[in-house]
């Protein structure tokens, strides 16, 4: 839209002469047509940007945003947000874009499955979550600003592998296992799976001090704390929000 306005203005005041004024505006015209046309036609036929769209929630219609662009080593990245709460940097998991298709499981919003498509300088498509479905349509308002998770630091050996164990709660309990995978670079991969919430690879992230180990999951906003045990076979603590914290303890496999 500005190089809408902007370049004939900039021709304009470059090439204004006492002759031949009308072949160059003209001309200079056409070029910026041409560029305003050429940069349209890119808008449309890539995803890449800053996205906005409104989505029914339990309270009423909110909005939600979707950062997308490509990396240094031209891979798609995604974050999302909610504006009227302030939150940015809201994780984006499994995601796909093949042409104008764009596929991922929106973390933070329950582990929702968006399936969207590009069509009309809009993504547009389907949101599917816990309750159901529901349409949901994306405008592009801007360039896009992905927040991704700085990573965590590489653990120790005693902590890196696969834990599973059992949550009390008031009412089920719930089966958890939590997985930590160290990296070349000295930083861990970590996800936690809860199956009976079908939440699945939720991305943790960690602090392991001795014998202190710390996760949040962002996904289900609820932190957990706990001691590695003399063995090293055992990670005991709580896991939740404050005093709504519940035990749970873990036995590496």
């Amino acid at each position: 839209m500005s190089m809408n306005m902007a370049v004939p203005d900039i021709m304009n005041r470059m090439w204004k002469s006492k002759s031949g004024t009308l072949v160059k505006d003209r001309c200079f015209r056409g070029v910026g047509t041409a560029v305003l046309l050429a940069s349209l036609a890119c808008a449309q036929t890539s995803p890449a940007g800053h996205w906005e769209g409104v989505l029914n929630g339990d309270g009423g219609e909110f909005t939600v945003s979707l950062d997308l662009a490509r990396n240094n080593k031209a891979e798609w990245v995604a974050s999302m947000g909610v504006p009227t709460q302030n939150a940015t940097g809201l994780l984006v998991k499994d995601l796909v874009v093949t042409g104008t298709s764009v596929k991922f499981m929106a973390v933070d919003l329950r582990m929702a499955k968006l399936d969207l498509t590009l069509g009309d300088g809009k993504l547009g498509g389907t949101l599917t979550g816990p309750g159901g479905s529901q349409p949901i349509q994306f405008n592009r308002t801007g360039e896009a600003n992905v927040q991704l998770p700085a990573a965590s630091p590489a653990v120790s050996k005693d902590l890196e592998g696969d834990w599973a164990g059992i949550m009390k709660t008031p009412g089920p309990e719930l089966e958890i296992a939590v997985h930590f995978k160290n990296q070349p670079d000295n930083t861990v991969m970590a996800t936690m799976d809860i199956p009976a919430q079908n939440a699945m690879g939720m991305p943790v992230d960690v602090k392991q001090t001795g014998d202190k180990v710390e996760f949040g999951v962002g996904a289900a906003h609820a932190l957990f704390k706990g001691t590695l045990s003399k063995d090293r076979r055992e990670l005991s603590g709580l896991l939740g929000h404050d005093e709504q914290a519940m035990q749970v303890t873990l036995k590496k496999k």
